[in-house]
């Protein structure tokens, strides 16, 4: 059985009020003053520190006409007294942090475009609110944070409802469609003479992701829609980087989100110049949303991350 982790001051009576006093003591050198601090008589002030030295087993400090000095015991006393002062602010203000949700880890997740659109301003700001706490973003499909979210290893996640789950389990606020962009290098053929570009996009290469996967059949259905013949040749990946370096080095074409597209577009940390390749026709891949599990409860750091990220999503939703 563990032996209770108690000192031996504290068994013999050692009190916060008593450690309160001797800091107090040795910033004003006077009984009086050191009373008041602590709202109390300076009898009362005079007693604690009597019982303070019967409890150390030592002098901690002698009446001088100038008031009180601390003996060399009493400036040990005083100086632990003001560290563990110091850390019983500190603990007060971590746990006032914890509550207000400025303190802790926050799992989220996010589809690739959200995550730059709407995730990287939210951590932005959550750096400013609440400095203290750690972010983890998972990036990845729909389908993948809906189980991490039923697995509990997210908090919440900017997506869709995934496939073949009881859509019940699940709280959605949903944002609003996603844009798409087709991306080629800069100085693609097409970027010189747009006005043929809609007729001649099944002539290039293009990257795509897998076959079934949402932006691949909303990309096709958008182009049969509009009379389009679907691209003859087809690099498959679920490669983001992949996608991006080979649209960058070839005259291939890709649908990517439109606010990653305008990323890259300026050219910030791009490996080439990005550009949007101009049509005449929009592409949108269903609407998505803010999603947490349905009846569970976030911690309050994920509850102060989640509103943030619900004002930063608020004004794409529709009759914003």
């Amino acid at each position: 059985m563990m032996e209770p982790i108690v000192s031996g001051l504290v068994r013999r009576g050692l009190k916060l009020s008593h450690l309160k006093l001797f800091a107090a003591l040795s910033q004003s050198g006077q009984m009086s003053i050191a009373a008041k601090a602590l709202a109390i008589s300076q009898p009362a002030a005079s007693r604690l520190a009597a019982e303070a030295a019967h409890i150390a087993g030592a002098v901690l400090y002698e009446r001088t006409n100038r008031g009180v000095e601390l003996t060399p015991a009493g400036q040990i006393l005083a100086r632990r007294a003001r560290r563990m002062l110091q850390e019983i602010d500190e603990t007060e203000r971590e746990l006032s942090e914890a509550g207000a949700g400025k303190l802790g880890k926050v799992r989220i997740g996010s589809v690739t475009g959200p995550s730059v659109e709407h995730m990287l301003p939210a951590v932005r700001q959550a750096r400013l609110d609440m400095p203290r706490i750690t972010v983890n973003i998972e990036v990845g499909t729909s389908d993948v944070l809906g189980e991490a979210l039923l697995q509990g290893n997210l908090d919440f996640y900017l997506g869709r409802l995934p496939t073949g789950q009881d859509k019940r389990q699940f709280e959605a606020s949903f944002i609003g469609p996603e844009p798409i962009s087709l991306i080629v290098r800069e100085g693609h053929p097409l970027l010189r003479l747009p006005i043929q570009a809609e007729e001649r996009l099944s002539e290039f290469d293009w990257v795509l992701p897998f076959e079934a996967t949402l932006l691949r059949s909303t990309v096709e259905s958008t182009l049969l829609a509009r009379g389009i013949s679907l691209p003859r040749k087809v690099l498959n990946t679920s490669s983001f980087m992949l996608t991006v370096m080979t649209v960058s080095r070839t005259n291939a074409i890709a649908p990517i989100s439109t606010a990653v597209a305008d990323f890259f577009a300026e050219n910030f940390g791009a490996p080439a110049a990005i550009a949007k390749l101009p049509i005449a026709f929009d592409i949108e891949v269903e609407a998505y949303a803010l999603i947490r599990m349905a009846g569970r409860e976030l911690t309050p750091a994920a509850q102060a991350m989640y509103d943030i990220v619900d004002a930063e999503v608020s004004h794409k939703r529709p009759g914003f």
